[in-house]
């Protein structure tokens, strides 16, 4: 329950602190030459399968429904030694840009897709650091942050990552298994 909480705390930060200060680009599947901008979508834990995306809230412009670019929040672990309790996160960062398409049919790799994703990573450590806690104090991203690429990219996107510590609320422990947790 706390650990959601937290997740959900740092979702609805990036909806509101770090998606809509930058557009980026949306992948069409149609026309690899056209594209349109849009803010950046916000997930906990995974980018929805595309026949989900219906049900999703999303920042999309003109209807167009898709998931990239994205913000995922996720946990790599997490720990409570009863005097302090916190999770270890990590926030992915996917976007897309494939680069120039000077005349119909030439493609020329420009890696702006490169600089979009260190600037919105820029973006999401800037706003943690002037916003130290997070949600009316449901949690608070503690220093240091960490970040980089993942060693994987796949053509056309570009894929980063940002760790810092979020704290918990200390949970007490109970003597009996016999609590309910909805």
């Amino acid at each position: 329950m706390i650990d959601n909480t937290i997740l959900e705390a740092i979702e609805s930060f990036c909806k509101t602190h770090v998606s809509p200060k930058i557009m980026l680009m949306v992948p069409n599947d149609d026309d690899v030459s056209q594209y349109n901008l849009m803010y950046p979508n916000v997930f906990v834990g995974w980018i929805p399968p595309p026949n989900q995306l219906e049900d999703v809230p999303l920042q999309l412009p003109e209807g167009l429904k898709s998931a990239i670019p994205a913000i995922v929040i996720g946990m790599d672990e997490a720990e409570d030694d009863g005097n302090d309790a916190g999770l270890n996160i990590r926030i992915s960062f996917i976007v897309y840009n494939p680069g120039l398409y000077p005349e119909p049919g030439t493609l020329i790799p420009n890696f702006k897709g490169y600089k979009d994703l260190l600037n919105l990573i820029f973006i999401c450590r800037q706003q943690l650091s002037s916003h130290y806690l997070i949600e009316g104090g449901k949690t608070a991203a503690q220093k240091p942050f960490r970040w980089g690429m993942y060693l994987q990219q796949p053509a056309g996107y570009y894929v980063g990552w940002l760790t810092f510590r979020a704290t918990a609320t200390i949970l007490p422990f109970m003597d009996s298994p016999n609590y309910i947790i909805d």
